[in-house]
This record gives C-alpha cells, structure tokens and sequence, in this order.
C-alpha cells in the first residue's frame, strides 16, 4: 500500500517471507519484475482450506488478457518493497486472517470498497450454482454493470487445493470456495443465498485504525499521568480515558461494550462473595490460628507462614480479599513475637499480588486464558515455579533491607 510502513523493509525483515502457516509462491514487483517459486502443499493442504492471494485486476478492463507463463525462480528476499509489490501466498483459513489483518498490505483483486477498512469484514463463501459469475474469469469480474455489493477477493481455492496459475485466469465454478473483504451490506444483499450458498462469518480479525493511534497514545498517557499524580483515582481516570476515546472516536460505544470481559465480571463477582463467606463463616480466624500456632516464636519463620498464607489464599479468593484476611494474621504474629511489623507488611503485599498458578485468582489471567487456550495445568506448570522464585527472593530480601 502507498505509505506501508514496509516501504523500504526487504521481505526478510519484514517477516513477510518466512513465517509458520503460509508460503510466499510469487513475487510481483511494482516495476513488472517477477519471481515465482515452485509451489509445495504444506503439511495441512490435505486437511485444511487453502487460499491464494494474486495480483490487482483493472476495474475498467471487461476482457480476458492473456498473461505470461510463470517461469519459476528463487524469490530474492534482499529486495527492498515498494508501493504497488504484490505478494503471492498459499495458507490455510487461520493464517489467512491474520495475514488479512497486517498492516500496510491489503487485497489487490475485486471491487475496492469506499469505507473506512478497519470497519470491513473477513467472510468465507461458497460459489452457488445460480451465481452470474460461474463460468466467467476473475478478469471478467463484475458481471453486471451495477453489482448489489463490492467485494475485495482476498483468497480462492478449489477441492481444498489453491489455483494454479495466475488468479485472473481462474474460471469461477459452482463450489469454489473464497474469502472475501466486504461492508455491512453485503450480508442485507446476500441473505437470498442465491449467489453463495454458504456465507459465514470469520469472526474475532479486525484491521486496526492506525489514524488514530496517537490520539489513543496521548489519551492513554493522560490517564496514567492523572493517576499518577492523585488527581483523581485509577478507576475515575480510566473511566474518564475511555469517554475520551469514544468521542474522539478512536473507539466506537458498540467496540466499547462489546470489550467487557463478562465472564471475567462474573468470576470476580463470584470471587468477592467466596471471600465474603470464608470471612462471615469464620473460617478466616481459624486459618489465622493456624497459622499462628505453625509461626511459633520464630519471625523468620512467621515471616515465611504469612507469605505462604497470601499465596494460597490468593489463589484461591481475590488478592483484595487475601489482603484483609492475612493484614490481622501478620500483625498478630509481628505483635506476638514484640517484632518490627514492616517487614509483615512488605510480605504482605508481594505475596497477595503474585497470583500466578489458578487463572481465575485474577482478571489478567482471565482475560488471557481463552485467547491463548490456556488450561488450569499450563497456569501451574508457569506459575508454581515463577510463584517460588519470587517466594525465595522475598524471604531473603525482606528481613535484610527492613529489619525486625
């Protein structure tokens, strides 16, 4: 694209080249040199959908053109990209989205849509019989002079298989299935199913509004500094940021709402009753007890049950709710043993923050736990070492820089 931050970046550094689940097959430079590679299935061509991106179609031409044969050499990934390159791909449906979605490359064959692309969507169809198209080359395209919707052609493939060739000499046929980068409309326009007879959405793949990003930038530093300085507090200046950025509309209110994390709302809210019962039931003095029958008359090893205590309570209850449990147990203990209390309290806090080994004893954790597909295990297989690093550290550090 014209102003891609890729200008002047080789494919090698700008990762375009070599990456898992994609291969680059052709290389078209905006001065009509050409480097076409041999292409190969990956692992997955027997399995999975594959796709084909290929080169910019004229919208004023109405003919077939014939087109040279591809003549088959390395691609020269020291070249530096320039405006009007255009890149050859075979992949599969996931890969294909996230390629969809980098910046400062975009579909080079279709309609072109007028709107703004980070409203646009990624859609997967199947050629109905019905379809005007079948029959006709993608250089034909559109078939009629005005066409109920525009649609930008980001990938093609056939019997799970991509096209051979060169995509404007591809003849369209009942079945073929395609990816397409279209407006609202075009779910009104198609509803009939007459011209796909399969059309489903590939939800959760947003091109970024990159316009806006210094607005966002300078609204988030705002919002910190606020914060930071005791103007107002954290909840009040985040609160205030995202208004911000809904008038300036650097996030629609629709974005907005839709970015709550309900599940993780529901946790927490179910976490703060949890810590609620184990406080009113009075299970909370008799881990208080217990933990200060087990801390004896030594601070050091009181020092060590309080941030035990904090961890695993932690873990199970909101950090908030571990706090005003274990506050009363380490001032008891540090009262008990006529000690210093600050070194209770450092503990105190660093233990109720590291919250690492259950997903749900945090929002964070929570937040990231379907997008990555995390399970419990992999929370605990990280977050148990990690939690006795940061135990070591602690219990050593501690009781050196704040004395009992």
């Amino acid at each position: 694209m014209e102003n891609s931050p890729l200008i002047g970046t080789t494919l090698s550094e700008s990762g375009l080249a070599k990456a898992q689940d994609f291969q680059l097959v052709d290389f078209e430079r905006a001065s009509g040199d050409r480097d076409h590679a041999k292409s190969e299935p990956t692992s997955r061509s027997k399995r999975g959908l594959f796709h084909r991106l290929s080169k910019y179609w004229q919208l004023r031409s109405r003919t077939r053109i014939s087109k040279p044969e591809l003549i088959e050499q390395p691609i020269d990934l020291t070249q530096p990209l320039q405006p009007g390159d255009i890149l050859t791909y075979i992949t599969d449906r996931l890969a294909l989205a996230g390629l969809w979605t980098t910046i400062g490359i975009k579909p080079t064959l279709g309609m072109p849509l007028d709107s703004k692309r980070h409203t646009h969507h990624l859609v997967e169809v199947v050629v109905a019989s019905k379809n005007p198209a079948v029959g006709r080359f993608i250089s034909e395209l559109p078939v009629r002079e005005n066409p109920p919707f525009s649609a930008e052609i980001v990938a093609l493939s056939r019997a799970n298989e991509p096209p051979e060739g060169l995509l404007e000499d591809f003849r369209i046929q009942s079945g073929d299935v395609g990816v397409l980068e279209v407006e609202d409309d075009f779910f009104y326009e198609t509803r009939d199913q007459v011209e796909f007879s399969l059309t489903r959405q590939i939800d959760g793949y947003r091109i970024q509004r990159t316009s806006r990003a210094s607005i966002a930038g300078i609204i988030t530093v705002g919002m910190v500094l606020l914060a930071a300085f005791d103007v107002m507090s954290m909840l009040n200046a985040a609160l205030l940021g995202g208004l911000a950025l809904i008038l300036t509309g650097s996030m629609s209110p629709r974005t907005a709402w839709r970015s709550i994390e309900w599940e993780t709302v529901v946790v927490l809210g179910a976490a703060i009753g949890l810590s609620a019962a184990v406080i009113e039931t009075g299970l909370s003095d008799v881990i208080a007890d217990g933990l200060l029958t087990i801390g004896g008359s030594n601070p050091y090893y009181a020092l060590v049950i309080v941030f035990i205590g904090c961890i695993l309570l932690t873990n199970i209850i909101t950090n908030a709710a571990a706090a005003s449990i274990m506050f009363p147990v380490a001032l008891a203990l540090s009262e008990t043993l006529d000690v210093n209390f600050l070194p209770f309290a450092i503990v105190l806090m660093l233990g109720t923050s590291y919250a690492f080994i259950n997903p749900a004893a945090y929002q964070t954790n929570l937040m990231v736990q379907e997008p990555g597909n995390y399970t419990f295990l992999d929370y605990a297989k990280v977050g148990l070492p990690l939690t006795i690093i940061v135990g070591i550290v602690v219990l050593i550090l501690t009781p050196l820089i704040y004395q009992f």
